[in-house]
Formats: structure tokens, sequence, C-alpha cells
């Protein structure tokens, strides 16, 4: 991985997105989650590119944090999905990258939640020995502390280390959308990155649309073809604002145009 290209314009965009309302919660204190410490030799050897940011590609992952960031505050967005058309287009890759990128500088507090519940990525990424069940926490079943933790004094992540078949029922039951709004409520990220299933896959990221503000897509150079393209757009049509297509080329320099 290494050559990123943001291609398009936002499309499609909603004047305003809703969501349930959520019982008054109790704000949590970032400090007291503890940190995994992950080296950057592991990372790097995920990919992850952005942490010891010796790669000239973070360079194209920092324009697509302006980018995103202009678009999402002039619309008062915090909650954005990762996407590709199919599996194995690196939307894992972008969405770690980019959650770092974001979380630099002690700016923005960012939660990176992997919600691609069948065949969840981020596990391998941000290794830890305890078991992590997001199925289970969107179930309300879990406390927060007991879930999630820092990988930066300024990145919470939330992983999933059991995969469940039965994926698709609980992105669409009501305790999902009730779960997101309390941890919006009570961690109150400035942003949150998710990281969804593809599109084309199975029907889980058209369950996940109503509980997000907008979607970026990333396709693969060389790999996703015009029609799988204009399919994922289609599916997206009217679902869920689409901010932009990312180009994610594993040779290369990096270099990002539009």
């Amino acid at each position: 991985m290494g050559h990123v290209s943001v291609i398009s314009e936002p499309i499609s965009i909603r004047d305003e997105i809703f969501f349930a309302q959520s019982e008054p919660e109790v704000s949590l204190d970032w400090d007291e989650f503890d940190i995994l410490k992950v080296s950057n030799n592991h990372l790097a050897q995920n990919n992850i590119i952005c942490a010891a940011r010796k790669e000239t590609a973070c360079g194209a992952f920092d324009f697509l944090r302006t980018r995103m960031m202009q678009v999402m505050k002039e619309k008062k967005w915090n909650r954005i999905g990762i996407t590709s058309p199919t599996e194995g287009c690196g939307k894992t890759f972008i969405s770690a990258n980019l959650s770092i990128t974001l979380a630099r500088g002690l700016v923005n507090r960012v939660l990176l939640l992997d919600m691609n519940l069948k065949k969840p990525g981020l596990e391998k990424i941000f290794t830890t020995d305890k078991n992590r069940s997001m199925a289970n926490y969107l179930a309300g079943t879990l406390d927060p502390k007991n879930f999630f933790f820092r990988v930066m004094p300024n990145l919470m992540v939330g992983l999933n280390n059991d995969p469940v078949s039965e994926s698709t029922e609980i992105l669409q039951d009501a305790q999902t959308s009730a779960t997101l709004d309390k941890i919006q409520t009570s961690l109150a990220p400035d942003l949150t990155v998710i990281d969804m299933p593809s599109l084309l896959t199975c029907d889980d990221a058209i369950s996940c649309f109503s509980h997000l503000d907008g979607v970026i897509m990333v396709v693969e150079g060389g790999k996703t073809t015009k029609a799988e393209i204009r399919c994922a757009e289609k599916l997206m049509t009217d679902r869920v604002p689409l901010l932009g297509v990312v180009l994610n080329r594993s040779k290369g320099k990096c270099a990002m145009v539009g």
C-alpha cells in the first residue's frame, strides 16, 4: 500500500441527517482509558505508514484529512464510514491511516470503530490479547472502559475479534443506533471513523448507512472496475452522502489529485 488519490468531489450530499436521541449519558474521561502501546515496526508490517511518517504517502492522508474536515465542519457531521465496492481494496488500510492522521496534533479526538462484523480487520493492526466483541458492545452489554482503548492520546479504538453471522440483524437493530448515540454523548469524539463492510459483498454496508453522516469509498487501481464503482454508487444514491472516492494503489509513489 502506498499510493492514495482522491478522485471525486462530494456528491449526493443530503441537507441534514437525523439520529435517534439517546438518554442522557455521563461523559467519560479519555485519560481513564488504557493506552495500548503498538510498536511502529508492527504497524509498518501492517501497512500503517502514518504512525512513523516515513513514507511519502503520508502527505496524501494529510490532504485527505484536510478536505474531509472541511466538508465535515461545514455540514456539522461527525460520523463517517469507509467502504469499498468489493473486498481487498484497502479500506481498512485507509481507515487506520486516516484515523491516525486525524488524531495527530491533539486537535481532534477520534474514535475508530470496526463494524465489519463478519470479517473484522482492525484487530490484526492494533493487536490485543483481550477478547473484544463489537456485537456485544452494540447490544449494550459491555462497559465502555472494558471495550475501548487508546492507541494514541487522542485516538480511541473499538475492535472486534469475534465475527458473527447475524451481522445484518445486529446493524439494523434499534439498540445499535442507541449505543452509537451513547458513544457520541459519553466519549464526545470530534470525529468517528467506521471501517465498514464492502458494498457489493453483502447487505451489511447498506445496513450501516442509517448510522452515518457520509461515506468515503475506496477503490483499488487496476482491480476495481468501472461497473463495480457504478453499482456501488447506485447503492448509496439517496441513502447516504458520498464525500468522495479514494484511489488506493499498491505500488508507486503517493499522489493526490482532484
